[in-house]
Protein backbone atom coordinates (compact mmCIF):
# COMPACT_ATOMS: atom_id res chain seq x y z
CA UNK A 1 0.00 0.00 0.00
CA UNK A 2 1.26 3.15 -0.94
CA UNK A 3 0.25 6.33 1.17
CA UNK A 4 -0.84 9.08 -0.15
CA UNK A 5 -1.14 12.66 1.18
CA UNK A 6 -4.42 13.75 2.22
CA UNK A 7 -6.56 16.26 0.31
CA UNK A 8 -5.83 13.88 -2.91
CA UNK A 9 -9.54 12.75 -3.02
CA UNK A 10 -10.06 13.52 -7.21
CA UNK A 11 -7.37 10.58 -7.66
CA UNK A 12 -8.78 8.29 -5.50
CA UNK A 13 -11.49 5.81 -6.26
CA UNK A 14 -14.82 7.66 -5.22
CA UNK A 15 -16.72 7.71 -1.88
CA UNK A 16 -20.35 7.94 -3.50
CA UNK A 17 -20.18 4.58 -5.05
CA UNK A 18 -19.58 3.12 -1.58
CA UNK A 19 -23.28 2.24 -0.07
CA UNK A 20 -22.98 3.18 3.69
CA UNK A 21 -22.43 6.31 5.89
CA UNK A 22 -18.96 7.40 4.58
CA UNK A 23 -18.87 10.83 6.26
CA UNK A 24 -15.29 10.44 8.51
CA UNK A 25 -13.57 9.12 5.49
CA UNK A 26 -14.24 11.87 3.46
CA UNK A 27 -13.45 14.37 6.01
CA UNK A 28 -10.03 13.00 5.66
CA UNK A 29 -9.72 12.75 2.18
CA UNK A 30 -10.91 16.74 1.93
CA UNK A 31 -8.55 17.70 4.92
CA UNK A 32 -11.20 18.76 7.04
CA UNK A 33 -10.38 16.55 9.53
CA UNK A 34 -6.47 14.62 10.48
CA UNK A 35 -5.79 11.31 9.24
CA UNK A 36 -3.87 8.87 6.44
CA UNK A 37 -5.16 7.22 3.13
CA UNK A 38 -3.11 4.73 1.56
CA UNK A 39 -4.23 3.31 -2.11
CA UNK A 40 -3.11 -0.01 -4.29
CA UNK A 41 -4.46 0.22 -7.56
CA UNK A 42 -8.03 0.40 -7.36
CA UNK A 43 -8.50 -0.14 -3.57
CA UNK A 44 -8.06 2.65 -0.72
CA UNK A 45 -7.67 2.66 2.85
CA UNK A 46 -8.30 6.32 4.83
CA UNK A 47 -7.76 5.87 8.55
CA UNK A 48 -9.74 8.80 10.42
CA UNK A 49 -7.02 10.43 13.72
CA UNK A 50 -10.18 9.21 15.92
CA UNK A 51 -9.27 5.58 14.93
CA UNK A 52 -12.05 4.70 12.66
CA UNK A 53 -10.81 3.59 8.76
CA UNK A 54 -13.15 2.32 5.67
CA UNK A 55 -11.79 0.19 3.16
CA UNK A 56 -13.12 0.61 -0.34
CA UNK A 57 -12.96 0.81 -3.96
CA UNK A 58 -13.41 -1.24 -7.27
CA UNK A 59 -10.29 -3.07 -6.80
CA UNK A 60 -10.37 -4.56 -3.14
CA UNK A 61 -10.50 -8.15 -4.42
CA UNK A 62 -7.59 -7.73 -6.65
CA UNK A 63 -5.23 -5.91 -3.39
CA UNK A 64 -7.17 -7.93 -0.68
CA UNK A 65 -3.56 -9.62 0.06
CA UNK A 66 -2.25 -6.56 0.31
CA UNK A 67 -4.72 -5.50 2.04
CA UNK A 68 -4.53 -7.94 4.67
CA UNK A 69 -0.82 -7.50 5.09
CA UNK A 70 -1.04 -3.99 5.36
CA UNK A 71 -3.90 -4.34 8.16
CA UNK A 72 -2.13 -6.67 10.09
CA UNK A 73 1.06 -5.20 10.23
CA UNK A 74 -0.58 -1.92 11.64
CA UNK A 75 2.84 -0.02 11.71
CA UNK A 76 1.08 3.24 11.14
CA UNK A 77 -1.57 2.39 13.85
CA UNK A 78 -1.24 4.58 17.23
CA UNK A 79 -4.31 3.64 18.89
CA UNK A 80 -6.91 0.59 18.08
CA UNK A 81 -8.41 1.52 14.73
CA UNK A 82 -12.31 0.29 13.53
CA UNK A 83 -12.29 -0.83 10.32
CA UNK A 84 -14.93 -0.55 7.80
CA UNK A 85 -15.29 -2.67 4.45
CA UNK A 86 -17.03 -1.55 1.64
CA UNK A 87 -20.27 -3.67 1.41
CA UNK A 88 -19.39 -4.73 -2.08
CA UNK A 89 -16.33 -6.48 -0.38
CA UNK A 90 -17.94 -8.19 1.88
CA UNK A 91 -17.77 -11.73 0.55
CA UNK A 92 -14.10 -11.68 0.79
CA UNK A 93 -12.59 -13.56 3.85
CA UNK A 94 -12.14 -10.80 6.18
CA UNK A 95 -13.03 -12.57 9.44
CA UNK A 96 -10.24 -15.33 8.35
CA UNK A 97 -7.72 -13.56 7.31
CA UNK A 98 -7.57 -10.44 9.70
CA UNK A 99 -6.26 -10.51 13.20
CA UNK A 100 -9.00 -8.59 14.74
CA UNK A 101 -12.80 -8.92 16.41
CA UNK A 102 -15.48 -8.92 14.61
CA UNK A 103 -18.78 -5.72 15.46
CA UNK A 104 -21.28 -5.09 13.93
CA UNK A 105 -22.17 -0.94 13.06
CA UNK A 106 -25.79 0.21 12.31
CA UNK A 107 -26.25 3.10 10.13
CA UNK A 108 -29.92 4.78 10.72
CA UNK A 109 -31.76 6.94 8.37
CA UNK A 110 -34.05 10.00 10.53
CA UNK A 111 -37.74 10.08 10.32
CA UNK A 112 -38.72 13.46 11.08
CA UNK A 113 -42.14 13.07 11.42
CA UNK A 114 -41.28 10.37 14.10
CA UNK A 115 -39.25 12.63 16.06
CA UNK A 116 -41.71 15.72 15.58
CA UNK A 117 -44.71 13.74 17.17
CA UNK A 118 -42.77 12.37 19.72
CA UNK A 119 -40.70 15.93 20.82
CA UNK A 120 -42.89 19.16 20.00
CA UNK A 121 -42.59 19.88 23.77
CA UNK A 122 -39.55 17.95 25.12
CA UNK A 123 -38.37 19.08 29.03
CA UNK A 124 -34.68 19.59 29.90
CA UNK A 125 -34.32 17.52 33.78
CA UNK A 126 -34.43 19.86 36.91
CA UNK A 127 -31.94 22.10 37.18
CA UNK A 128 -30.31 21.84 33.99
CA UNK A 129 -30.03 24.18 31.05
CA UNK A 130 -29.09 23.34 27.15
CA UNK A 131 -27.58 25.93 25.27
CA UNK A 132 -24.59 26.10 22.65
CA UNK A 133 -21.29 24.02 23.18
CA UNK A 134 -18.94 26.60 24.72
CA UNK A 135 -14.83 26.26 23.60
CA UNK A 136 -14.76 25.39 27.57
CA UNK A 137 -16.17 21.81 26.47
CA UNK A 138 -14.84 21.38 23.07
CA UNK A 139 -12.33 19.06 24.87
CA UNK A 140 -13.35 18.09 28.04
CA UNK A 141 -10.67 15.56 29.62
CA UNK A 142 -12.99 12.91 31.21
CA UNK A 143 -15.27 11.37 28.49
CA UNK A 144 -14.34 9.08 25.80
CA UNK A 145 -14.97 11.39 22.64
CA UNK A 146 -15.45 15.42 22.42
CA UNK A 147 -15.85 17.79 19.05
CA UNK A 148 -11.89 18.04 19.37
CA UNK A 149 -10.96 14.55 17.86
CA UNK A 150 -13.40 15.43 14.88
CA UNK A 151 -12.26 19.22 13.97
CA UNK A 152 -8.71 20.91 13.78
CA UNK A 153 -10.10 23.48 16.14
CA UNK A 154 -12.94 25.24 17.10
CA UNK A 155 -13.67 27.95 15.02
CA UNK A 156 -13.85 24.70 12.39
CA UNK A 157 -16.56 23.30 14.50
CA UNK A 158 -18.29 25.76 15.00
CA UNK A 159 -18.36 26.82 10.90
CA UNK A 160 -20.19 23.00 10.97
CA UNK A 161 -22.88 23.22 12.89
CA UNK A 162 -21.48 23.18 16.79
CA UNK A 163 -23.06 21.40 19.31
CA UNK A 164 -25.35 21.56 22.49
CA UNK A 165 -24.63 20.92 26.17
CA UNK A 166 -26.32 20.27 28.90
CA UNK A 167 -25.12 22.52 31.86
CA UNK A 168 -25.88 23.04 35.83
CA UNK A 169 -23.53 24.82 38.13
CA UNK A 170 -21.40 25.25 35.70
CA UNK A 171 -20.83 21.45 35.47
CA UNK A 172 -21.39 20.29 31.60
CA UNK A 173 -22.97 16.93 32.00
CA UNK A 174 -23.94 15.93 28.23
CA UNK A 175 -22.81 17.35 24.98
CA UNK A 176 -24.15 16.61 21.46
CA UNK A 177 -21.88 17.66 18.35
CA UNK A 178 -21.48 18.03 15.11
CA UNK A 179 -19.21 15.22 14.30
CA UNK A 180 -18.65 15.49 10.38
CA UNK A 181 -20.84 18.05 8.14
CA UNK A 182 -21.36 17.64 4.32
CA UNK A 183 -23.76 19.23 1.97
CA UNK A 184 -27.12 18.85 3.92
CA UNK A 185 -26.34 16.58 6.14
CA UNK A 186 -24.69 16.83 9.97
CA UNK A 187 -23.37 13.22 11.60
CA UNK A 188 -24.21 13.86 15.47
CA UNK A 189 -21.84 12.50 17.90
CA UNK A 190 -23.22 12.35 21.78
CA UNK A 191 -21.29 12.04 24.86
CA UNK A 192 -22.49 12.14 28.60
CA UNK A 193 -20.13 12.22 31.58
CA UNK A 194 -20.31 9.42 33.86
CA UNK A 195 -21.27 11.03 37.05
CA UNK A 196 -24.10 12.53 35.21
CA UNK A 197 -25.42 9.39 33.72
CA UNK A 198 -28.94 8.60 34.38
CA UNK A 199 -31.06 12.02 34.37
CA UNK A 200 -32.04 12.17 30.74
CA UNK A 201 -29.27 14.57 29.66
CA UNK A 202 -27.81 12.67 26.02
CA UNK A 203 -31.92 12.71 25.57
CA UNK A 204 -32.08 16.26 25.90
CA UNK A 205 -28.84 17.20 24.05
CA UNK A 206 -30.00 15.11 21.24
CA UNK A 207 -33.64 16.43 20.76
CA UNK A 208 -31.45 20.26 21.27
CA UNK A 209 -29.11 18.93 18.42
CA UNK A 210 -32.09 17.99 16.01
CA UNK A 211 -33.76 20.53 16.37
CA UNK A 212 -31.13 23.14 15.24
CA UNK A 213 -30.05 20.98 12.39
CA UNK A 214 -33.80 21.24 11.31
CA UNK A 215 -33.85 24.94 11.63
CA UNK A 216 -30.54 25.13 9.60
CA UNK A 217 -32.32 22.84 6.69
CA UNK A 218 -30.03 20.07 7.96
CA UNK A 219 -30.69 16.54 7.93
CA UNK A 220 -29.29 14.71 11.11
CA UNK A 221 -27.32 11.47 10.41
CA UNK A 222 -26.79 8.94 13.60
CA UNK A 223 -24.55 5.81 13.14
CA UNK A 224 -23.35 3.29 15.95
CA UNK A 225 -21.67 -0.10 16.98
CA UNK A 226 -24.71 -2.21 17.80
CA UNK A 227 -23.58 -3.41 20.70
CA UNK A 228 -23.72 0.27 22.31
CA UNK A 229 -27.33 -0.84 23.58
CA UNK A 230 -27.61 2.77 24.65
CA UNK A 231 -27.04 4.77 21.45
CA UNK A 232 -29.02 2.09 19.81
CA UNK A 233 -31.89 2.74 21.76
CA UNK A 234 -31.83 6.55 22.22
CA UNK A 235 -31.36 6.95 18.14
CA UNK A 236 -34.86 4.75 17.74
CA UNK A 237 -36.61 6.79 20.19
CA UNK A 238 -35.68 10.33 18.58
CA UNK A 239 -36.92 8.30 15.21
CA UNK A 240 -34.09 7.50 13.87
CA UNK A 241 -34.97 4.09 11.49
CA UNK A 242 -32.24 1.26 11.22
CA UNK A 243 -30.96 0.91 7.30
CA UNK A 244 -28.41 -1.22 7.43
CA UNK A 245 -26.57 -3.29 9.65
CA UNK A 246 -22.85 -3.96 8.73
CA UNK A 247 -20.16 -5.81 9.78
CA UNK A 248 -16.95 -4.00 11.16
CA UNK A 249 -13.31 -5.04 12.96
CA UNK A 250 -11.35 -3.37 15.69
CA UNK A 251 -7.35 -3.80 15.01
CA UNK A 252 -5.53 -3.15 18.42
CA UNK A 253 -2.79 -1.05 18.39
Amino acid sequence: MIEFPTQSYPSLPPLKDVPIFTGFARAVLEGVSGGRVWRDGGAAHALHDYGMSLVWGEGVDHAFPALIDHLNAGAYRVRDEWLQVDPRWAHLDWDGKLRAERFHRVNFRFNRAVFESRYAAHAVPPGWTVRPLIEAAYDLSDVHVTPCAFWKDFAAFQDHGGGMMAEKDGDVGAMAFAATRFDDWLEIGIETREAFRGQGLARAVAVAMIRKCLGSGLTPVWACRQENTGSLHLAQSLGFEIEKVVPFWRLER
